[in-house]
Order: C-alpha cells, then structure tokens, then sequence
C-alpha cells in the first residue's frame, strides 16, 4: 500500500493499524500537512470512498465528539454539505488507545486558501460563514465539552498582567512589557461591545478552516473542534481580523485590507438575516477588541513559553516566535484603527 505524505513512517503504520477499528483495509494513506493540532490522513478505501483520519491533540477532549455528530446532523439536514463521523465497528464516535483519540470523518473534495487573495474570496468566505450561522440558528441542545469561552478580553489582559508579574526574569520581559503598554493604550481608546445573544458558532474562523469549490463557491465549514456559544461579534471580528490579514500571524508586516473587509463583511450580511442591529453595528470595533486580545495572548505566550506552532526553522524559541506573533497583531490594530473612521 502506498503511503505519501511528511509524517514518520511509524505514524503512518500506526494509522493504517487504527483503521481496523473501522474495519477499513486503506489503498493509501497521505498524511496531510494542514491544521496545528491535529494530525491527519487521507484515507483512500478499496470502495473509492475517501476519509480523514485524524489523531485528536491532547488538549482536546473526547467529549467534543458529542457535539460535532449534534451539530454536523443538524446542518446536513439543511441541506449544507459538513464532513460526518464515520462509527467505529464496536460503535462509538471515536477509538480512544494508550497513543491519543483517534476519528475517522467522511472526507469532502475542494480546496483550501491559506490567506485571501482577493474581494471575490472574501465575499465567499462571509457568505459561507453566514450559512453555517444561519443552519445552526435553531440549535437548541446543551453542548457536552464544557470549555472556557474561547474569546474573553478581560481575562487576557489579567493573564498577561500575571504572566509579566511571575517571569520577571524572562529575557523578553521588557519586550513583552512594552507590548501590553501600547496593547492597553489602544484597548483604552475603544468602547464596550453591546451585549448581544450568545449564538451557536464555529470558534475559529480563520481562512484555512473553510473549504472552497474550485470556482470559488464556499463548501463547508471544517475543524470543528472548537463549537461552542458565543457572542457573535467575537466570531466575525477573529474571522476578519485573521481574513483581512494577507501577511498572516507569522509576519509583522502587517496591515489591515479595506477591500477585503468590505467584501467580507457584504458577503456575511446579504446571506445572514438573522443578525441584529447590536450586532450588525459593532463588527468593526469587535475586530479591533479581538485583534488586541490576541495581541495580549501572545505576549503572554513569549513569557509562559506557550505555542503548540512554533517554527524552530525560524525561530530559536517559541518566545521569538510568539513575539514576532504578538508585534504582527499590534500593527494590525493599528492598521485596522487608522481606517477605522472609513469603515461605517
């Protein structure tokens, strides 16, 4: 059987081994190199059938299986098309062995953008999003994962000011010091958000979570890993400040795009009827408040040595890294305040 890919050969054998649990003798396995947390497969079964073996990171639990089955249900009973838990032989959603939490999930043919390159892309992304939203609108059970919010302003700047107070030793201190200064400077300039419904959302909308046909239509929402209830702002001001972004999280060359705001933005409200005007009305501050929390988070990172993506080709320390993460989304909000007058 071939096996392509980057993984270690011994990875790759141990996934062909998990999939008896599925009772699936595989053509080929490639281990696909997208997404920071899990590690994944495509498997190609005798039958023609495609699949996405994934083994779960650990800093997720097995209980979020619940809500994706809850959720992915829900939405193809809409009619949009979302990638499916495939049960195991003896039943469950998900094998659990001494080596992680593996899942096999059907597998759905487009393509995948890492950054937006253009309005036309930026119109899809917000109408595709807006479509997720809306098929989840009536989404009424309890979700099983009981996570921390994912967006909570207030106690990442608490975080951070911890993180400064305990590693006062650290040789990026200063640094990192000087980045909550300007951080709160700017905090200090917008208003409170409005307090709006909590609503079923994806949790992390960045760009590469989103699947495309090859004309340019949105798909499907995937990486589902981090569905929750949230207040809407919070989940269109991540996505825009990580669409609108064309340098990146991993560039401090940054600078916020109008064109692909505004794109953005359109595609979202012409498909999202349901959205009030609380919420309608502060998405552009919302984008500035997200784009500064995680300015605060990963300055906090530098100091507690926090980053499950550090690129040791790059960077000699996950510190470096997070600094060079932490300065990118300064000069974003900067960016993003200095047209902020402009944007309505």
């Amino acid at each position: 059987m071939p096996r392509t890919g980057s993984s270690d050969l011994s990875e790759t054998a141990t996934a062909e081994q998990v999939l008896g649990a599925w009772d699936l003798r595989p053509d080929s396995l490639e281990y696909m190199d997208h997404g920071l947390i899990n590690r994944t497969w495509r498997v190609r079964g005798k039958n023609g059938a495609s699949y996405a073996l994934q083994c779960l990171s650990s800093i997720l639990g097995p209980e979020i299986h619940e809500d994706i089955e809850a959720v992915t249900a829900h939405i193809a009973a809409r009619g949009m098309a979302t990638p499916r838990l495939v049960g195991a032989s003896g039943g469950g959603l998900y094998v659990e062995r001494d080596d992680g939490v593996w899942r096999l999930l059907t597998w759905l043919e487009g393509e995948f953008h890492n950054r937006l390159e253009n309005a036309g892309q930026a119109e899809q992304a917000g109408a595709l999003l807006a479509r997720f939203h809306m098929a989840l609108v009536d989404f009424r059970a309890p979700f099983a994962s009981k996570r921390r919010p994912i967006h909570e302003p207030d106690r990442r700047i608490a975080d951070l000011e911890q993180a400064l107070a305990v590693h006062r030793g650290h040789p990026l201190h200063a640094e990192a010091g000087e980045l909550q200064r300007r951080t709160l400077e700017l905090l200090a300039q917008l208003p409170p958000l409005p307090k709006t419904p909590l609503r079923v959302v994806h949790g992390d909308p960045k760009i590469n979570n989103m699947l495309f046909a090859p004309d340019g239509e949105g798909l499907a929402m995937v990486d589902l890993d981090s569905l929750g209830r949230l207040s809407l702002p919070y989940e269109l001001g991540d996505a825009f400040r990580s669409w609108c972004n064309p340098a990146g999280e991993d560039s401090e060359e940054t600078g916020f795009s109008v064109e692909l705001f505004e794109a953005a933005r359109s595609g979202y409200l012409d498909v999202a009827t349901f959205i009030t005007e609380d919420e309608r009305s502060c998405l552009v501050d919302a984008t500035l408040w997200i784009t500064l929390e995680l300015t605060t988070r990963f300055t906090a990172d530098i100091l507690n040595d926090r980053y499950f993506g550090w690129d040791p080709e790059r960077f000699a320390s996950r510190a470096e890294h997070n600094l060079l993460r932490a300065r990118g989304q300064l000069r974003l909000a900067e960016s993003l305040l200095a047209v902020r007058p402009t944007l309505g």
